[in-house]
């Protein structure tokens, strides 16, 4: 199912009523519950912009659901400038840049809180894809735990790809993924390279042409102790500060709001499609017990004596770059692992993964500085495009 629709720039709201399945558990027996829900959407997008919505029908199961069982659960999309898509590179003249896949966090985060990256003018020639997760936003949203997890995200991340190949003829794209977004880009490449070691890869899949990793931790375990560590010491120096009277009343926000502004998103305001995306979180489930594993080396395939086919299963990791905010609770400690783990399928030091630390930015740099952000993710996408 396809819905297009396209933003006038004089609607400053786009209203869409959709119709999303769920599942729920009620006494151990499966229910169906077809309820409308009604999502206002920022239209702070390019100029009339074209904006295709999607859904596609899940193919995974769980252990505790038979197939005869298992409701039509669907994953939602929206591909902004489409057209752009239609560009193939048979005539170079008209060859468009590849395609920016974006994986929110959370979990549960619907992606809307991304849509800024949309009408930056250092992407205005590139498609941007974005989706959300099962559980959230305008996918299904089952109720057993089975469906939810790191590793099951990242399958779903790839009926993705192959969905927009079918549909799209995607042949070519980039991946970025915010905070958990980040491990779920990670365990899909994985996955790619595994698939292509044993030789159940197919030909034909798109090809991940870079991964941007955005404030996003190595071990979620960690980055919640770091954020719980921050939040002390934010505590202890708030009443250890002697603030004047007049700046204790003039200071209307409280310790928690102060602490979100510093550590979280440091703007003067909450930004409208993160306060949103926030009162509108899905499925509560945890990704606490991840931990990024590295990949096994490949000992099947002799790099002094293998061919150029053979090693493309052995470095299938893409150029990636790092971002982190400087005050980030995603902090360096929770991040520095990321250049290991990606340095060890690399045959050189050329592509070894690049790290940037955005001055003056928490957790969500695109809100806080996003001229300086759209401007790395363009670049770094732009030098990783094929000549």
């Amino acid at each position: 199912m396809i819905v297009t629709a396209v933003t006038k720039t004089s609607v400053h709201k786009i209203t869409i009523l959709l119709s999303i399945l769920t599942l729920r558990s009620v006494n151990g027996a499966l229910q169906y519950n077809i309820r409308s829900r009604l999502i206002v959407m920022s239209s702070k997008l390019p100029q009339s912009p074209e904006c295709k919505f999607g859904t596609f029908l899940l193919q995974r199961n769980i252990p505790s659901s038979s197939t005869e069982k298992q409701p039509p659960l669907r994953i939602a999309y929206r591909i902004i400038r489409p057209s752009l898509l239609k560009l193939q590179p048979k005539q170079e003249d008209q060859h468009s840049p590849a395609p920016l896949i974006v994986i929110h966090g959370g979990p549960s985060l619907p992606s809307e809180y991304l849509t800024p990256l949309a009408h930056s003018h250092h992407l205005k020639n590139r498609t941007i894809i974005f989706w959300d997760q099962l559980g959230c936003g305008w996918s299904s949203i089952p109720q057993q735990d089975e469906w939810y997890g790191v590793l099951q995200m990242s399958q779903d991340l790839e009926a993705l790809v192959w969905h927009l190949k079918d549909v799209w003829k995607l042949e070519h794209f980039h991946l970025l993924g915010h905070s958990l977004g980040g491990a779920i880009g990670y365990e899909f490449l994985k996955r790619q390279i595994v698939k292509s070691r044993e030789g159940s890869r197919e030909k034909d899949m798109p090809q991940c042409l870079s991964y941007i990793l955005s404030n996003s931790s190595t071990n979620f375990q960690l980055s919640s102790s770091e954020q719980n560590r921050l939040f002390q010491e934010f505590q202890l120096q708030h009443l250890q500060s002697r603030m004047p009277s007049k700046q204790q009343q003039a200071k209307k926000l409280n310790i928690k709001d102060q602490f979100f502004q510093t550590h979280i998103c440091r703007t003067s305001t909450k930004p409208t499609e993160l306060v949103s995306a926030l009162s509108r979180r899905g499925k509560k489930w945890s990704a606490n017990e991840y931990t990024a594993m590295p990949l096994a080396n490949d000992t099947s395939v002799d790099t002094d004596t293998a061919t150029a086919a053979d090693k493309v299963g052995t470095n299938q990791f893409p150029p990636v770059l790092i971002i982190r905010g400087q005050f980030d609770f995603v902090t360096e400690v929770c991040t520095r692992d990321w250049k290991d783990l990606f340095s060890s399928q690399l045959k050189d030091s050329q592509h070894e993964p690049k790290e940037v630390v955005m001055e003056d930015c928490a957790h969500y740099p695109h809100f806080e500085q996003p001229d300086n952000y759209s401007f790395r993710v363009e670049n770094f996408c732009s030098m990783a495009e094929p000549l």
